[in-house]
């Protein structure tokens, strides 16, 4: 056996072990920053390494994790693949079939919309699954490979290496643009969407067999859903609809109509999306040579320059503006969500970037954080969230990274406390 193929069967066999350990690892990652020196940067990596391997092991769950369990066995179940009483009068088998034999609820959900439509571009287009894993990996590094290089080099080596992140990030997000002529996703690659820890040990198996719908239990196969009487991709008849998260893959509307492709003006906007961090580092690099008064190459001070902040909200807003209306009635669900990411990145723009963020935000999460030391045990929170402040001061992508997002929740934690 060689030592991946004992890895994995190391992860199958211990699904509830791993998902505890990578919850831990997250968890402390949220208490590292502000604790003891360099607390930052062993923060970041073990989050940047605790994505890697997640996402690693999310590619071994799909491939050995049948697709029929997040669908029922009823009323699609084949009369010819009944399951028969099995010849051992065992209990432990016999309890085992009449699981299977009794089950009505799917074992998983059934699949997101995200999910199947970057599936299918990753399983049918090799440029696509190429480009987006490597943006997604790019998501999960860059703020260590910024610390690192602010460290080792200086602010004009750390905006050198950032500068030829982003180039990196706009060439893969307009080829993922140019491939798929729809909307680029803010996650393009499929997320995990289920617990591994609820999988039953029973449910695991090989990847032949997932991918022709059999499982094997003590010698009896296992219901597998089917439709013959309909075509793949048919149009649904009115008594289907109130099955339709339990049909399968097949029988459910293409994943491309979940996206739109996009016309016109439609591009001018995902060029904006897809290269405003470029665009953004550009500005900054540039207002910090032709402003006298910026001696600095900081994050901290080139902030306070109003010409780099304006034009990014500028395009920013003009990029919703263009977009795919999501209030159109061919909207889907996917497109709203992918509009609603996009919001969320221009109020992070707005708010935790620039003159806006020195002059009006920090001093009031400062002002919020103090207000909350007086209380006992609480003021934990606020300490919490002023360590994080030096990292949205001083590192770009740190305003775009999961730091933000945690500053958010702890906010709007502070405020139910304080209210209350």
């Amino acid at each position: 056996m060689s030592p991946l193929t004992a890895y994995h069967s190391l992860l199958l066999s211990n699904l509830s072990t791993v998902q505890t350990i990578e919850s831990g690892l997250s968890n402390v990652t949220w208490l590292l920053p502000g604790r003891f020196e360099d607390a930052e940067l062993a923060s970041e990596g073990v989050y940047a390494l605790l994505g890697l391997v997640s996402n690693y092991h999310d590619e071994i769950l799909y491939s050995h994790i049948p697709k029929h369990l997040s669908l029922p066995p009823h009323p699609f179940i084949s009369q010819n693949q009944q399951i028969s009483p099995p010849s051992s009068s065992s209990s432990t088998s016999t309890s085992t079939s009449t699981n299977v034999t009794n089950r009505t609820l799917p074992l998983l959900p059934a699949q997101s919309e995200h999910t199947r439509y970057t599936r299918y571009w990753t399983t049918r287009s090799p440029a696509y699954k190429r480009a987006s894993k490597a943006l997604n990996t790019i998501g999960y590094v860059q703020l260590v490979v910024e610390m690192i290089a602010k460290r080792k080099g200086g602010d004009r080596v750390r905006w050198k290496v950032v500068l030829i992140i982003e180039m990196i990030k706009t060439f893969l997000r307009l080829t993922i643009l140019r491939i798929t002529k729809r909307p680029v996703l803010a996650h393009p690659v499929p997320q995990r969407e289920i617990d591994p820890s609820i999988l039953p040990p029973e449910s695991i198996s090989s990847p032949t067999n997932a991918e022709h719908g059999v499982v094997k239990d003590n010698g009896n196969i296992k219901s597998t859903p089917l439709t013959p009487s309909l075509a793949p991709y048919a149009p649904l008849r009115d008594h289907l609809y109130p099955m339709i998260d339990n049909l399968p893959e097949t029988h459910l509307d293409h994943p491309l109509n979940l996206l739109h492709e996009l016309k016109g003006k439609e591009y001018i906007s995902e060029i904006i999306w897809s290269s405003i961090g470029l665009i953004n580092v550009l500005l900054l690099m540039r207002s910090a040579r032709q402003t006298d008064r910026y001696k600095s190459n900081s994050l901290l001070t080139i902030s306070r320059s109003y010409i780099p902040y304006l034009s990014v909200i500028r395009m920013l807003l003009l990029a919703r503006y263009l977009r795919p209306k999501s209030s159109s009635a061919n909207a889907s669900n996917l497109l709203m969500e992918n509009n609603a990411i996009q919001d969320k990145r221009l109020l992070v723009k707005a708010f935790l970037t620039g003159p806006m963020w020195l002059g009006f935000t920090r001093p009031k999460i400062l002002s919020l954080s103090k207000g909350l030391e007086r209380i006992p045990l609480v003021g934990l929170v606020g300490e919490l969230v002023e360590g994080y402040l030096p990292l949205v001061d001083d590192y770009f992508y740190c305003r775009s990274h999961h730091a933000a997002s945690f500053i958010h929740t702890l906010i709007t934690v502070m405020k139910g406390m304080k209210g209350s």
